[in-house]
């Protein structure tokens, strides 16, 4: 079975930014045409096709009880073992690091299991709140499959290992252009600048690369994208908007309480035209919101709505039931850029103003 992923853009890291999913892409399965079966004694083998690195929780249902557990961490390329009871109902659910730029995906179902976002184990005989243990959607897996790949809309397939080092490279802030899994001149210059900054043998085995470019990666993640923190004392929303292929994309909401910070743009803003728009939450029902200054004699206008929303087009916001709103531009010159707001940043709001 082959099974490739959906997306949920996550903050990070957990204790200083928020959850926001945005959009689920593709869920598919099917038959990995790259591997023979593993003998009938061989367990059930995990293997990651993809270009990212991703940790796995597996359950398994016996008499109608179930246990789970978790995580297993694949490279790229990367195979595993796991143990279920012969013909048990077998689940699983993969997520990739948070190493990577862009938030995280995740390959799942619609089979509610327990899960931690810590390394866990359930107890068959007690239901997950009880244990203090989240829950996640795991998809179920044929109990005959011996060997469970999972892939991205690319499939990868044997330059899974190739395609996540150049994937790690990029989100280590090193010249990839692309992730295709053809290990060109390009990576090799890549790989080998990213090994001699790092004082490692070029003759060093690909796990040791992966744990080198993972830590790259981690702590690079604090230079890219768009912090924004809420310096007032009341509830912040935010949205940003960006420069995507030809066009422009717009988000929102993101809330940020006194005194924190949210991450609404994981990825570098290097030039991609980064633009933010806030609100202040206004006290009490007949209280406006305070909107974010411009601060532009010509403000840069964007699509807004009054719930969560995504967006590709600027133009036209009325009659596609949106409002335009005056964005602020950021600096784009930079991988990333943090935002300091207080109440000072703000205006009131004109009369009919937005509210969530």
């Amino acid at each position: 079975m082959a099974l490739s992923w959906s997306y949920l853009q996550i903050m990070a890291p957990a204790h200083l930014f928020t959850r926001f999913s945005i959009a689920a892409l593709l869920l598919t399965t099917g038959f990995c045409a790259q591997a023979q079966d593993a003998p009938a004694d061989a367990g059930w083998q995990v293997c990651n096709e993809t270009s990212f690195i991703l940790r796995a929780a597996s359950a398994y249902t016996v008499a109608g009880k179930s246990t789970a557990s978790g995580w297993l961490n694949l490279f790229s390329g990367e195979c595993t073992i796991i143990d279920a009871p012969i013909g048990a109902a077998r689940y699983l659910y993969t997520e990739s690091a948070n190493a990577h730029q862009g938030g995280i995906r995740e390959w799942k179902g619609s089979v509610t299991h327990c899960a931690l976002d810590t390394d866990f184990k359930s107890d068959p005989e007690l239901p997950c709140d009880l244990q203090n243990l989240e829950t996640r959607p795991y998809f179920a897996v044929d109990p005959a499959e011996q060997r469970t790949s999972l892939v991205e809309p690319a499939d990868y397939g044997a330059k899974a290992e190739a395609a996540g080092t150049q994937r790690l490279l990029m989100d280590a802030g090193y010249a990839v252009s692309k992730v295709d899994g053809n290990p060109g001149r390009q990576t090799s210059r890549a790989l080998s600048k990213f090994l001699k900054d790092k004082d490692m043998d070029s003759t060093a085995g690909a796990r040791d690369k992966f744990i080198a470019l993972e830590a790259a990666a981690i702590a690079r993640q604090n230079d890219v994208g768009v912090i924004v923190c809420n310096r007032a004392n009341m509830r912040m929303w935010t949205a940003i908007a960006h420069r995507e292929n030809a066009g422009w994309e717009t988000r929102g909401w993101w809330p940020i309480e006194p005194n924190s910070c949210s991450r609404p743009h994981t990825k570098s803003v290097k030039n991609l035209d980064p633009h933010i728009f806030a609100l202040l939450e206004a006290e009490g029902d007949d209280a406006s919101d305070l909107i974010l200054k411009s601060e532009s004699a010509v403000p840069a206008q964007f699509c807004i709505a009054e719930s969560r929303f995504a967006t590709l087009e600027r133009e036209n916001c009325f009659d596609r039931g949106y409002r335009p709103a005056s964005f602020r531009p950021l600096d784009k010159t930079k991988d990333g850029v943090q935002v300091n707001l207080g109440v000072d940043d703000f205006v009131e709001n004109a009369p009919g103003g937005l509210r969530r």
